[in-house]
């Protein structure tokens, strides 16, 4: 049966058969869900979230490990940076320790074995005593990681520079005082011993004045004499050395001249003593003579 919303469709196209369409069934038909898409379509966009999820995680990890590559270089430029300041400052510092162990193994032991009877002031031998007995710092390198470490490395040179000077000028000054007390000490020895040689030397022309053969070789020592007590009163250690050794030789000549002067006269009293006795023996035999002619002359008259 048809009603007034039934619509006779038939077909364009002969043999077909034709077809009734009910306005309220295509109503119906629309009012109906959509077919569903298959799962695989609805996956889709996750499968989207999760690849550029996964390239941002990507993402930022490779900017955390380029961050640290570059944190790591900047840390090793710094540490090499570092390294070559610590390997210029620790040059310095061995040109410190080399000065310092050549002035205490060369100067300082030598006048190390100076004792306290061969200085004017024994405080000097203390003082020098309590240098050499000082400990060096402990060798260093700059085989540290870290920046950190280079900065405690750099203070601990800088204290081991610092030592290393005062004590060099320390010890110097020590050597300079051991070396200055015991010159002042042979130089007083020295010159109470040229003082003595002084004295033989003024008593030896005090014996001889005109009593020597050669009077040139007194009066020569007498100048020198003169000369000698000049570079004592002038502390002149070497002048004396040099004139002590001139004196003894004058010395020598005046004496041989006094020897020789003494032989002289000697042999002119052995002289005139046998002239006195050859003209007594005359003077005796002629007194003989004379008396044996009286005696001659009384027996004639007798």
């Amino acid at each position: 049966m048809l009603d007034d919303r039934t619509i006779l469709y038939a077909s364009p196209e002969p043999g077909t058969q034709t077809e009734l369409i009910n306005p309220n069934e295509i109503a119906t038909m629309a009012k109906k869900p959509a077919p569903r898409k298959p799962d695989h379509e609805d996956d889709h966009p996750m499968y989207v979230r999760m690849v550029l999820g996964s390239l941002a995680v990507l993402a930022v990890f490779a900017l955390i490990v380029v961050g640290i590559m570059v944190a790591n270089q900047r840390r090793e430029q710094q540490v090499a940076l570092y390294r070559t300041q610590c390997e210029q400052a620790m040059s310095g510092l061995e040109n410190k320790r080399t000065a310092y162990t050549q002035l205490r193994e060369g100067d300082g032991a030598q006048a190390g074995t100076i004792s306290d009877i061969q200085v004017e002031d024994t405080a000097t031998i203390s003082a020098l005593d309590e240098q050499l007995s000082a400990t060096m710092p402990e060798r260093i390198t700059c085989d540290v990681a870290s920046a950190a470490q280079y900065n405690d490395r750099m203070r601990l040179i800088d204290e081991h520079s610092e030592w290393f000077e005062a004590h060099t000028a320390s010890l110097q000054s020590a050597v300079d005082g051991v070396t200055a007390s015991k010159q002042s000490k042979d130089l007083a020895d020295r010159r109470e011993t040229f003082s003595a040689t002084l004295r033989e030397v003024q008593t030896t022309l005090d014996l001889t004045r005109g009593n020597v053969a050669d009077n040139a070789t007194w009066d020569d020592l007498s100048k020198l004499l003169a000369s000698a007590q000049q570079a004592h009163d002038a502390g002149d250690m070497e002048r004396m050395e040099a004139l002590e050794r001139e004196l003894s030789a004058a010395v020598e000549r005046v004496n041989a001249s006094r020897d020789q002067k003494i032989a002289d006269d000697e042999r002119k009293a052995a002289e005139q003593q046998r002239r006195a006795a050859e003209e007594k023996a005359k003077q005796e035999q002629q007194r003989a003579e004379q008396d044996k002619q009286k005696q001659q002359g009384q027996q004639k008259k007798d």
